[in-house]
């Protein structure tokens, strides 16, 4: 959600990789610690996210990201 407005939703099993090889190249490069995100792209509704926006997201009905762009 973007301000409260649901902009994009997706599913993981259309990834072209899963989690295990995204993580596994990803430690090639950076330590990787609890709480990281790693940003794999993006869903159908992309848009411009702006200094102040208030982004949440969600793995099913479990919220996991709630946070304020600043």
């Amino acid at each position: 959600k973007k301000n409260g407005e649901l902009v994009q939703t997706g599913h993981t099993k259309d990834m072209i990789h899963n989690f295990d090889k995204i993580i596994a190249h990803v430690s090639n490069y950076f330590s990787l610690n609890i709480g990281d995100v790693i940003f794999t792209g993006t869903p159908e509704g992309v848009g411009k996210v702006n200094i102040g926006d208030h982004l949440e997201g969600y793995l099913g009905e479990e919220k996991l990201l709630d946070f304020h762009i600043k």
